[in-house]
């Protein structure tokens, strides 16, 4: 997932790239849903990603374009089969698992680049972070996460990461959000909010029933 979605960035621009991957989650939210209500809060949420989305762009690449939406594929992937492993393992030893077998794929690539011949400690120090920050802790945390919610409301909510990514552009980096894009986020924030408001309370099992 995360191998897809650097090869998008390396060829279109962030603010597409995340709105393209979140093609996966948000069809897997409205897939999964059983309720009229749950489809409003997708199509709003959808709605505000399209907003922020740079549609007036031209020029897009359609190979970043296919990047981004395999991404999204295997993010939606990644949200079932990670709800059954949590089920089933402890938060830290299911990403400590699932990081092994995502190398996998991805090994052959960095060796056949040759570029790991050219690691220096300053550049693993660096790597390190980026694996931290980029995987084991939100990893760890969506694990615990996907164990007490349903994976069409985790769906929803995880669409407040262009949120989050906007936010942090505007403290951090200096960018300015146009009228449109801040309705994209109230459009998100709304969408998430209801999610959680219209999810029902898992009722416990009765003894002796099942």
């Amino acid at each position: 997932m995360n191998f897809l979605f650097y090869c998008a960035l390396s060829r279109i621009p962030l603010g597409l790239a995340v709105t393209l991957e979140f093609v996966g989650p948000l069809a897997l939210a409205l897939t999964g849903s059983r309720r009229w209500v749950d489809v409003i809060w997708v199509l709003l949420a959808g709605a505000g990603i399209a907003l922020i989305a740079p549609w007036s762009g031209a020029g897009i690449d359609l190979i970043g374009m296919g990047f981004a939406l395999a991404a999204g594929a295997c993010w939606a992937v990644y949200i079932v089969l990670g709800q059954r492993t949590a089920a089933v393992l402890p938060g830290p030893v299911a990403v400590a698992v699932g990081m092994i077998f995502a190398t996998l794929p991805v090994l052959p690539f960095g060796v056949a680049s040759g570029t790991l011949l050219h690691l220096t400690p300053g550049l693993l120090l660096l790597g390190s972070g980026l694996a931290l920050f980029s995987s084991v802790l939100p990893f760890s945390l969506e694990i615990q996460a996907l164990k007490t919610l349903p994976t069409r409301t985790f769906s929803i909510l995880m669409s407040l990461e262009p949120v989050a990514a906007a936010l942090s552009g505007w403290l951090l980096l200096g960018e300015q959000l146009t009228v449109g894009q801040w309705l994209a986020v109230a459009f998100i924030v709304l969408a998430s909010i209801g999610a959680t408001l219209t999810t029902p309370t898992p009722q416990p099992a009765v003894p002796g029933e099942g």
